[in-house]
């Protein structure tokens, strides 16, 4: 177990349920045995453990060896620390130049973005900028190379006297450095028609240019709206609130928003609009830091609109005395290139029945081989693990056969994947968005399947994925052959034509989807979705990767879909933070639930304190909206099995899906789960097709499914079918400490209280104590897996609850959540400490004491003499203040009184003596 200590005399607020985060002189600050880097850069990934980092015990740091980065493209990242992803957003760094970086970790402050040159390039050199005169101060002038894929932010010069700068690149020498300056971003670059030249030199030699106009001049440093509107789900009697953040040193005094009804994209500058209408923006609030930089608050409002309208808006800022204009968020000089927002004015409701779903991820091409026929592309004559990087064999016709199966497990909704025509078994590369690949089956086949499953009352969804085509898709291929004059360049975003574009995580297989081009945009809509809602006939979509086109594109798209089919569900992959994947609410019914599959899998798979567990499911199910719907899941295409990460322990799987299936959401079953399916193999032992142990074969034979992992998935959706408070009552955390949770779901007529134990023995509770009830009343517990009940007798109700164990109760009779009374103050106190007690764990619990008002420790045994230092964490918060501290006179066991009327005072007795002096205290 990892230690923390806390320095004396700091102070820590914590939230509830919290881990104290502190260091001590004496502490070891190595903290963790193991930090691996993660990330979305070609030389890293995201699944295996290729890139650990060594500890530096002179810096206190972990750093990483040096990682190949491609100057000017944003690499996404994360630290997984002993096992442990590590929390919140990933983090992002753009290297200013290609070359090679070592990541730094900083175990104390973990979030530190510190990612350092490890420049083993052998040339540099130095180029030294003279700017012209009207080079406002504050600006700070950028480098845009083919070192950096010629972006012309990441890249920023250093001022070593009035009007000079200086930047050193690094490359190799006798090579050459093609360039532009600029004042931060494309438009404010230098009046320049071809780039300026370097070459690369041993000694680093210094090349001195000057520059003798800019293009235009930065109106303010940035602009950010950021989608900060309010109400953020507007209905038709709802003016909306915009608000924009600038920083800047010169004057800023007036903005303007540029919004549309009608679906078109607004167009304005400094107040005027060319299409749509405006609504202005004042000054409401201004700061000036230290360094001189302000920041402004500018706030206007978007009057109502009737139901069913797609609200288009873009925002610009300026100074009235000066020309020119900024636009939020991309700080576009002009209204065609300028960030476009959308929020969509509804009753917004996600469909009833996607609030009751439970949904079972058939990945087809490894579901099930209904058919020979179509094995064009299999090769059983590989080995096993070269098979499983290309075709198996699965099809719809396997599916359909199947359908009875999984019927028979009582699911009510299936999510195809992805099996447009295209080079890949998983379907995630399509080569047409309209044609289902012969290995898969036929468009025909893919309609009578969804035609069988609504006999069966079962919705489907399918997998679109909007963001990307293959490379061979026929639109790509057009443009890539003819550039500007194929009706499809716009469709894609090239940046060097023909061979650089955008593309999805620089897989250049996959190049983007221009979705804000207005063609591109109506072939989605009018033509795509059309085709599977009305031809094919599916219920909603899951949206692969649905952060890549913009909101404004969404807005369009949940109009569409609403207007073929308003009962249609579609929720998206947003593989983000929490912030991110609430960013959709009002555009998509739901997503993924990354945030809550990341808090069960550090629960029961890197053996996290449940109190981080309540800690972090509160936080999670309070950030999502009542009709947002978060789909949860224990694996899935994309990340490890979860028994294979459990060591193929089956009760870890069974305890992890009862806790999914009692939690809000619509819980995912990826095929093979509920019959324990793992892996063959170990996606880090190999550097390629890591996922292909993550969609093996699904087994059919009895023989090689754990039956009794079948039948405890079977019965918790049975119980999740009976239960309506499972699907849409309320969430409150019972109690937990670091081996304990409970918690209820609790509707007017339906209570479920669910009690997880994932400790080593046995743990006796009483319920009444744990919700404070202070009338007693009688309460009857059913279990809904055996069926076994418990009676409360004489105010109190106790239950037993077994080592790595999850209990599911229907409730009968008044259990209520009451505060506790002004002499207890507190639900839970734990005691922390320096050895032998820790700073980490709620192991030192602490019993209240009715008769005496005061909470008492277990004897915990100390030595004469050694000062002791400790600290009361009282419902998740710590004691304010400094460490308190002890030092018993004689060896032998001791109790720790805290009295909650009296929170400072230091008792301290010996066991024998306790039970006289805790009135006294």
């Amino acid at each position: 177990m990892k230690k923390f200590y806390w320095l004396i005399g700091i102070v820590f607020f914590l939230l509830s349920f919290a881990q104290p985060f502190a260091l001590n002189a004496f502490a070891d600050e190595k903290v963790y045995d193991t930090v691996v880097l993660r990330g979305s850069a070609a030389s890293l990934d995201w699944s295996s453990n290729d890139h650990p980092l060594a500890y530096d015990s002179e810096e206190g740091v972990w750093k990483s060896d040096p990682v190949a980065l491609e100057g000017g493209n944003e690499v996404e990242f994360k630290y997984v620390y002993d096992g442990s992803w590590m929390p919140g957003a990933n983090l992002t760094y753009t290297p200013p130049q290609d070359g090679d970086y070592t990541f730094v970790f900083y175990p104390e402050n973990e979030r530190t973005v510190d990612v350092r040159s490890a420049n083993t390039a052998s040339g540099s050199v130095t180029l030294e900028l003279t700017v012209p005169e009207e080079t406002p101060d504050w600006v700070v002038p950028t480098l845009a190379s083919n070192m950096n894929d010629f972006n012309y932010k990441v890249s920023p010069l250093r001022k070593v006297d009035e009007r000079t700068y200086q930047i050193q690149v690094n490359g190799e020498s006798g090579e050459r450095l093609s360039y532009f300056y600029s004042l931060g971003g494309e438009p404010y670059k230098e009046v320049r028609e071809e780039p300026r030249s370097a070459v690369f030199t041993e000694d680093n030699h210094v090349q001195k240019d000057s520059v003798t106009e800019w293009e235009t001049i930065p109106v303010a440093q940035d602009v950010t709206h950021d989608f900060n509107h309010e109400p953020y789900t507007p209905d038709k009697k709802d003016n909306v609130t915009v608000e924009v953040t600038v920083d800047h040193y010169g004057p800023i005094d007036q903005g303007a928003v540029y919004y549309t009804t009608d679906g078109s994209s607004p167009v304005g500058k400094r107040g005027e609009v060319e299409n749509g209408k405006t609504a202005d923006l004042q000054v409401t609030e201004t700061t000036t830091n230290d360094n001189g930089l302000k920041t402004s608050i500018l706030t206007g409002t978007i009057p109502n609109q009737k139901n069913e309208t797609r609200v288009k808006y873009k925002i610009d800022v300026w100074n009235s005395a000066s020309k020119g204009s900024q636009f939020a968020d991309n700080n576009a000089l002009t209204s065609e290139n300028a960030t476009e927002f959308a929020y969509y004015v509804e009753d917004y409701q996600s469909p009833d029945w996607a609030k009751e779903a439970i949904i079972y991820q058939v990945f087809v091409d490894r579901f099930r081989d209904g058919t020979e026929q179509n094995n064009s592309s299999v090769d059983p004559s590989l080995p096993y693990d070269e098979q499983l990087k290309g075709w198996m064999g699965g099809d719809l016709q396997g599916v359909l056969e199947k359908l009875d199966y999984i019927d028979s497990l009582g699911v009510n909704t299936i999510w195809i994947s992805p099996i447009y025509e295209g080079p890949y078994s998983h379907g995630y590369h399509p080569a047409d968005f309209m044609n289902i690949d012969p290995r898969f089956g036929s468009n025909e086949l893919m309609k009578e399947l969804v035609e069988k499953a609504h006999k069966r009352d079962i919705k489907v969804v399918y997998d679109l994925v909007p963001n990307h085509t293959s490379n061979q898709h026929p639109f790509f291929q057009d443009a890539v052959e003819k550039g500007e004059d194929s009706p499809y360049y716009d469709w894609y975003s090239f940046t060097n034509w023909p061979n650089e574009y955008e593309t999805f995580y620089d897989v250049q297989e996959l190049p983007e989807l221009n979705n804000d081009n207005p063609e591109t945009r109506e072939y989605m809509l009018d033509e795509v979705v059309p085709f599977w809602m009305e031809e094919i006939g599916v219920d909603g979509f899951r949206l692969d990767y649905a952060k890549g086109p913009s909101q404004s594109f969404w807005v369009d798209f949940r109009h569409k879909v609403k207007e073929l089919n308003s009962n249609a569900f579609i929720f998206g992959e947003v593989w983000d933070n929490l912030d991110t994947i609430t960013s959709y609410t009002g555009k998509l019914d739901g997503a993924i639930d990354f945030e809550t599959q990341s808090a069960i899998q550090n629960a029961f798979i890197n053996d996290g304190s449940m109190n981080q567990l309540a800690s972090s499911l509160t936080t999670i199910h309070d950030a999502y909206s009542e009709e947002f719907v978060p789909a949860t899941f224990l694996d899935s295409h994309d990340v490890p099995r979860f028994l294979y990460e459990a060591d193929g322990n089956t009760q870890t799987l069974k305890n992890a899906a009862s806790l999914q299936f009692t939690l809000p959401g619509a819980p995912i079953i990826y095929y093979g789960d509920e019959v324990g399916l793992s892996q063959s193999g170990d996606h880090n032992a190999v550097d390629e097709w890591k996922d292909r142990y993550y969609r093996e074969m699904m087994p059919w034979k009895p023989s090689e499914q754990e039956q009794d992992v079948k039948a405890h998935y079977k019965k918790l959706i049975d119980i999740r079918q009976e239960h309506e408070s499972l699907t849409t009552g309320d969430l409150r955390m019972v109690y937990s400490d670091d081996s304990v949770l409970v918690f209820e779901r609790k509707l007017p007529q339906d209570q479920v209280v669910v009690v997880i134990n994932k400790g080593e023995s046995q743990r006796k509770l009483d319920l009444i104590d744990l919700y404070n009830q202070q009338t007693p009343n009688r309460v009857k517990l059913t279990s809904l897996m055996d069926g076994k009940k418990l009676k409360s007798h004489k105010g109190s109700l106790e239950l037993k609850s077994d080592a790595h164990s999850v209990s599911i109760y229907e409730v009968q009779g008044k259990l209520r959540m009451d505060a506790p009374d002004e002499y207890k103050k507190y639900s839970k106190v734990a005691l922390r400490g320096s050895e032998p007690l820790d700073w980490e764990s709620d192991a030192n619990l602490l019993s209240y004491d009715d008769s005496e008002h005061v909470w008492k420790s277990e004897p915990i045994k100390l030595k004469a003499d050694e000062t002791i230092e400790f600290k009361y964490v009282r419902d998740g918060e710590w004691l304010e203040g400094d460490n308190l501290t002890f030092t018993p006179e004689t060896d032998g066991d001791y109790i720790f009184i805290f009295n909650p009327q009296d929170q400072y005072r230091i008792t301290v007795v010996p066991y024998s003596e306790s039970a006289n002096l805790g009135k006294a205290s």
